[in-house]
């Protein structure tokens, strides 16, 4: 009897314990159906770019988590918090440290439930560059007539030219030519008509207003359907940019855009009268990204920016009317500087914003090796470097010196202007 009520015990237990295990099993399998989908393909974070003190994130995530809530991490602590609207996104992240890693990551919320976490992103932000500069400056001309250099290009430390109006005593030179120990003053194509361009693609390939060569041996004149204003009145050709000398675009005053193909011009409607200040492009996957910037001082104007694709003219959004674009440089497609009245950035989200802290004097020229290493120069002598960190201004509020050009290269800058528009000048820094 006692036997019988024995196994009768341990059946019974042995089937409580079969019920509970069953009960345990369905609540887990219950668990893991709705586990959080921690699959990396279904939100994909990748570091788009970075700078010394920001960086951006690309993320691409499953339709599935549209409308829900996105938490980007920055080394466990909570850097962003917002409603996931589209499959793309670009993450903005900024007061960062230079030459610093940060690790990221993004999770998606549905309410308090976390559903979806992205892999762990490693990006270190880009160290800064050096605003110590050995300077020297060099004075031409004045005492024939009011001298001034308007624009100037780097081959190497060795081979430099700058171009203007220079008036002497005894004659009137238009260029000036550095060999690595003296500048020499140069009259291009025998005459000394100002030039106010002038663009290097090598030793032997010197441009001077677009439309005169420098061989290495002699000047050629290429006008073929050069498409001038009539007669040219009160014209200017004020920059160029190109990849070679049978590929490249001038631009200048009333929106003249031109492009040259090693045999003959093409003007491209720029949709504005404004005066195209500047142009700058970049190759980036065999593509040419190229902008330029429009807008008069001293007069009612309506300034902008502009980008050329396949010779065809797309205007950019500028929202400041009130700050007139003289000058842009870029060498990513994301991050595109703007100088003039201040110096304003668009980047990879696409909205514009001013990062110079700078006294507002008139910026005529911005270039740089990288995103950490640019130059301004302008109106009243402003001259100034920012390292990626900060600007370091090396001087401003002369009244009687002005910047009309720069150009930076490696570790060499060379800015030109005039001093009371009398005498011109060429300062070279050497870091």
């Amino acid at each position: 009897m006692q036997t019988k009520k024995t196994n009768s015990f341990v059946f019974c237990l042995l089937s409580f314990v079969l019920i509970l295990f069953s009960f345990f099993l369905f609540l887990f399998s219950c668990e893991r159906s709705t586990a959080p989908d921690y699959n990396p393909q279904n939100l994909q974070l990748q570091v788009l770019d970075v700078s010394c003190t920001e960086a951006w994130l690309s993320l691409k995530a499953k339709n599935d988590y549209l409308n829900k809530t996105l938490k980007l991490f920055q080394d466990d602590s909570l850097k962003l918090e917002k409603k996931l609207t589209t499959e793309d996104s670009i993450l903005f992240v900024e007061n960062l440290w230079p030459n610093t890693s940060y690790q990221f990551q993004v999770t998606i919320y549905d309410g308090n439930k976390l559903i979806a976490k992205s892999s762990t992103l490693t990006a270190t932000t880009m160290d800064t560059t050096s605003h110590n500069f050995t300077w020297q400056t060099f004075e031409f001309g004045g005492q024939g007539g009011s001298s001034s250099f308007y624009d100037v290009a780097i081959i190497d430390e060795n081979d430099i030219w700058a171009v203007g109006e220079i008036y002497t005593a005894d004659d009137k030179y238009n260029a000036a030519h550095w060999d690595g120990e003296k500048w020499e003053l140069i009259k291009i194509a025998n005459d000394s008509y100002p030039r106010r361009v002038v663009y290097a693609f090598g030793k032997n390939d010197v441009w001077f207003d677009g439309t005169i060569k420098w061989d290495g041996t002699r000047y050629t004149v290429h006008m073929k359907n050069f498409p001038l204003m009539p007669n040219g009145d009160g014209w200017y050709k004020n920059a160029m940019w190109g990849t070679s000398s049978k590929d490249f675009y001038l631009v200048g005053d009333h929106g003249m855009i031109a492009h040259y193909d090693g045999q003959q011009w093409q003007r491209i409607e720029s949709g504005t009268d404004e005066n195209i200040n500047d142009i700058h492009g970049i190759v980036n996957n065999n593509k040419k990204i190229i902008y330029c910037v429009f807008g008069k001082t001293l007069t009612q104007t309506i300034p902008g920016v502009i980008k050329i694709e396949n010779k065809n003219v797309i205007e950019v959004q500028w929202p400041y009317q009130d700050r007139i674009p003289h000058s842009i440089w870029f060498d990513k497609p994301g991050l595109i500087y703007v100088a003039g009245g201040e110096v304003a950035l668009k980047d990879y989200t696409g909205e514009w914003r001013i990062i110079s802290n700078l006294p507002r004097y008139y910026i005529k020229r911005i270039r740089g090796n990288a995103d950490n290493d640019i130059f301004i120069a302008g109106a009243y002598s402003i001259l100034a470097h920012f390292n990626g960190l900060g600007w370091y201004l090396y001087e401003y509020g002369n009244s009687n010196k002005h910047y009309e050009s720069l150009d930076f290269k490696n570790n060499l800058l060379v800015v030109v202007g005039h001093i009371g528009g009398r005498v011109a000048f060429i300062k070279m820094g050497k870091k």
